[in-house]
């Protein structure tokens, strides 16, 4: 690897901490432009999913270090699940800090990690300075073509979005934004691959050693990506294979010895999928399938083009190292489609070496076609630049031509964030209730609630709740139709009671959003005693429910 200069450093620490500066303006939105009546949740966009790690930090406030389901009655004994945020929710007890507090505060942390790594990422694969601040810049801030479908042709109802504004993990921008576990995930891929190509160079025991805790690391951060670093590892050995032709022994020693490694966590998570029926459910319906193929290039859009260019120059080089920049693109698109359930979850840090592949596209193909190109001649001539402001004039266009869905996003979540969009704001009136069971009730009693109430519960206080999470509720759509048969008043009061203790409901949390679910009241039933009102929620408890 290069040595980075002084200076290159602090200008890339200076565009990290904008890019986190940005990052953060639709949250100070939220809680700075927060209706009257109303309380910011903390999240900007996708709050269904926010609420779940966020409810495994309230498991560790309270003292755990085993994850259990908090959107699914059924009982079942925890597991080392979800470690990342029950390691935050132990750091927000012992810190006195907030849960959310703390929680954006390692989406800063993580963030500032993942784009600092990026760089000596870039840095480690390309010696040119130039090349490698604009694979960074790519990195930083570029997206997708899906802002130009948008306008071209909406999404109908039912379809399928441009994959710019809803796959997370795709973009290291839109992980920065969101979730710190995706940031840090990419940062333990980024060490795993960049310790072991240097251990393949040096043939080093501590370059080994560093990769093995990275992917320990990842492991337990992100186990679901780990078909894509084994398919991407196993595929470089093989592009040495057939560029020295003959079997690399050496690195297939140190494959195999850092696969190993994982060993012991494998059969611990072997043993839970065997041992806990109710988690070897959760795996077995989340299901994350990759949208056609045609999503991904339009979702990668310019970034895909120029990339085509670089793999290009790669392949011609015919270099060991870069040759990697190879291996984990071809792995990825791979991976992506074989037939196991968590599909799209391999595309997670992919950014990352297509951006590298797009600069040098750029440099190499590009940028000299463009620059001696008849439009090239004409730009110079109206705007009168020389030829090293005409070179910087194109980059930037091209660079700045990226970024648009980008830009969408901010806009699109800074508008909900000040318009107060009821999916990322809870009144006060709803907190109040769900403080005071907080205070009432204990963490293993089951509330029966609204779908969006229950995803917000077990985020807010860490208690129990029916159904709230499409993937985390066990058997979600027959908990939905027991939950629209309950508000319905046809629906008899033996039927009612009988549910009611079959799942050990112990609670009823009866607001707005349960009202609209049906013409059932709750007022005057035998087996529901009130225990709390305010202007909009009362609470109900629920007598035979053991």
């Amino acid at each position: 690897m290069p040595c980075l200069s002084r200076t290159e450093l602090y200008k890339v620490t200076a565009v990290a901490i904008v890019v986190l500066i940005i990052s953060c303006l639709p949250y100070a939105l939220g809680y700075g432009f927060a209706p009257p009546g109303w309380d910011f949740g903390g999240f900007i966009m996708n709050a269904e999913d926010s609420h779940i790690y966020l409810a495994a930090m309230q498991q560790g406030a309270q003292g755990a270090w085993r994850f259990r389901l908090l959107y699914t009655p059924e009982d079942h004994p925890g597991a080392f699940l979800y470690l990342f945020y029950l390691l935050l929710g132990h750091l927000s007890a012992l810190t006195g800090l907030s849960p959310i507090l703390t929680y954006h505060l390692a989406r800063l942390f993580c963030g500032l990690a993942l784009l600092m790594m990026a760089y000596f990422f870039i840095a480690f694969f390309i010696r040119r300075r130039a090349v490698r601040w604009i694979a960074y810049l790519l990195i930083c801030f570029s997206s997708g073509l899906g802002w130009l479908v948008l306008l071209i042709s909406p999404t109908p109802p039912g379809g399928i979005s441009p994959i710019d504004f809803w796959l997370m993990d795709a973009y290291v921008f839109f992980s920065v934004l969101l979730f710190p576990h995706f940031s840090l995930a990419m940062v333990s891929l980024l060490a795993v691959f960049m310790a072991t190509l240097l251990y393949f160079h040096t043939e080093q025991t501590r370059c080994l050693m560093g990769a093995g805790v990275a992917l320990w690391v990842l492991f337990l951060v992100n186990p679901k990506i780990l078909p894509v670093v084994a398919a991407t590892l196993a595929g470089h050995w093989m592009l040495l294979f057939g560029l020295r032709r003959t079997l690399p022994w050496r690195e297939m020693r140190g494959l195999i010895v850092l696969g190993s490694s994982l060993i012991p966590w494998l059969a611990y998570y072997g043993y839970v999928l065997v041992s806990n029926p109710v988690l070897g459910l959760l795996i077995k319906q989340d299901i994350t399938l990759s949208p056609p193929p045609l999503y991904y290039v339009l979702g990668y859009g310019l970034v895909f083009l120029l990339a085509i260019g670089g793999t290009l120059h790669v392949a011609k080089q015919r270099r060991e190292r870069e040759i990697f920049l190879l291996a984990w693109p071809l792995a990825a698109i791979v991976t992506l489609y074989l037939p196991f359930q968590t599909q799209r979850r391999m595309v997670t840090g992919l950014h990352v070496p297509l951006c590298i592949l797009a600069s040098l596209g750029l440099f190499k193909y590009v940028l000299p076609a463009v620059y001696h190109s008849g439009v090239s001649r004409v730009i110079s001539r109206t705007l009168s630049y020389d030829r090293r402001r005409l070179r910087l004039f194109i980059l930037n266009l091209i660079v700045v031509a990226t970024f648009p869905s980008n830009l969408y996003l901010l806009a699109s979540a800074s508008l909900a964030a000040l318009q107060g969009h009821p999916t990322l704001f809870h009144t006060e009136a709803e907190n109040q209730a769900i403080d005071w069971l907080a205070e009432n009730s204990q963490a293993t009693d089951t509330i029966l609630c609204s779908y969006w109430v229950g995803n917000y519960i077990p985020a807010r206080i860490g208690h129990r709740v029916f159904w709230g999470h499409w993937n985390l509720t066990i058997d979600f759509v027959s908990k939905r139709r027991l939950v629209e048969a309950f508000f319905q008043a046809e629906t008899a009061d033996a039927a009612r009671r009988e549910w009611l203790q079959t799942y050990g409901i112990a609670y009823l949390f009866y607001g707005p959003q349960e009202r609209a679910l049906g013409d059932f009241n709750p007022e005057g039933k035998p087996y529901l005693m009130e225990t709390f009102s305010n202007s909009k929620v009362s609470i109900y408890q629920v007598f035979g429910a053991e």
